[in-house]
């Protein structure tokens, strides 16, 4: 049986501040599986300055009393007063602490007088890829290090980032391209662009692609609203362009009295970096009316908003996966989306792909398939397909290599 050890550090730095995103979904079910897989599986952890050691176990039974609704631990002197730190983190940092089986102030202490050789060194959550940790895991014999790369959107659209996050992100990418044993993408886009890149720093990496479950979403049955709307679903950021959307919308007011007017649903939080769109959201007239904002929605108050839409707009100018596309295709929603490489591997026919930059061209789709809906049509022809949707056992099958395939599937 093979053994792991599984690194937390984002998994415990997301305790209490909203509901999970993409990628914290990602740790949640490489978690699990870890876990099942190997009943003696490891975690590793920076929580502030300490390394702590501990059990899989232990963070499963965190991972179900948070899904529970439970609090995880109680509040310890060492976080006490780390006010600007959620009280749920800081409840979570106490319990991982209590049951840590060591923890120290540098990896390299944390392992000392272990044998890591039989364990294989999983990171999907991008924290602790420096050189000094990933020197101090191969130094105590853990050969193997594997880590998962959602994009390379950091160095290939650096204006859609913060300050200094590219130079970040490409000092932990050439960390990973020096350490790793296996880089695994999350599609054959992704694994392009990171081959282009390591291959310009001299590194050569075995890849494996293997598309990321999509979790079956449960929507409350109801009259459908009689009146469209849209649904744009993800955090408000630059790189998500929302303010084409805008455009469509101000455009829809100039041409169309109220009545006729579809509704835009945003949902996700306030990001980064946007100011001119956070200023439109606030100040726009037809905000409130025929565009609204929500943020953290319950699951099945998200699965039933998406169910009822006419359509998942998704403009984006750069992705690195598109969950809510496959989230949406999985219940026939349709989706209209920008027209780049990662959507037209993930979602082939079923989509209809529009120029991000063209906002005339995403305002007549848009009048179009909510016209149609209006007059009963049921979303016109924008969901004729049928999309064969990846499951996160597929995933985990093709990962851990469970058929002896190299070859990418779905269930």
């Amino acid at each position: 049986m093979s053994r792991y050890i599984f690194d937390i550090t984002r998994f415990i730095s997301r305790i209490g501040r909203g509901k999970p995103t993409g990628i914290d979904r990602v740790d949640i079910a490489y978690l699990a599986e870890l876990s099942r897989r190997d009943p003696n599986c490891l975690t590793v952890a920076k929580i502030g300055t300490d390394f702590v050691l501990g059990r899989a176990a232990d963070a499963v039974n965190a991972l179900n009393a948070l899904q529970d609704g439970r609090s995880v631990g109680r509040l310890g002197l060492q976080d006490f007063y780390r006010l600007k730190l959620p009280k749920e983190q800081r409840r979570a940092r106490q319990f991982f602490r209590f049951h840590a089986i060591c923890s120290s102030k540098s990896p390299q202490m944390l392992f000392e007088g272990r044998s890591l050789s039989d364990l294989e060194y999983v990171n999907v959550g991008h924290s602790n890829l420096s050189d000094a940790f990933l020197s101090a895991i191969r130094a105590a014999g853990c050969s193997k290090i594997t880590v998962m790369i959602h994009d390379m959107i950091p160095l290939d659209f650096p204006q859609f980032t913060g300050a200094g996050i590219s130079e970040q992100f490409e000092a932990r990418m050439k960390s990973v391209a020096q350490f790793a044993h296996r880089i695994i993408c999350n599609s054959a886009d992704t694994e392009a662009r990171v081959q282009h890149y390591f291959t310009q720093w001299g590194a050569s990496v075995d890849t494996v692609v293997a598309h990321l479950g999509v979790e079956p979403l449960s929507s409350i049955l109801s009259l459908r609203n009689p009146q469209p709307y849209f649904v744009c679903l993800g955090t408000i950021e630059p790189r998500k362009n929302h303010a084409l959307l805008f455009d469509v919308w101000d455009k829809f007011a100039l041409d169309h009295g109220p009545d006729e007017i579809p509704e835009l649903r945003i949902i996700g939080r306030r990001g980064w970096n946007n100011e001119t769109v956070f200023k439109y959201l606030d100040t726009a007239p037809l905000v409130g009316t025929k565009i609204k904002e929500q943020s953290d929605l319950n699951d099945t108050d998200l699965a039933t908003q998406i169910n009822h839409c006419v359509a998942l707009v998704f403009p984006s100018f750069a992705e690195g996966y598109g969950l809510p596309a496959l989230e949406a295709a999985q219940m026939n929603v349709p989706v209209i989306c920008s027209d780049l490489p990662v959507f037209r591997e993930l979602l082939g026919e079923y989509a209809t792909f529009l120029d991000p930059n063209d906002a005339d061209a995403w305002a007549e789709t848009l009048r179009t398939v909510a016209e149609k809906t209006k007059k009963g049509t049921d979303r016109g022809d924008f969901a004729n397909h049928v999309l064969d949707v990846p499951r996160w056992e597929s995933h985990f099958c093709h990962v851990f290599d469970d058929t002896g395939t190299q070859q990418a599937f779905h269930e």
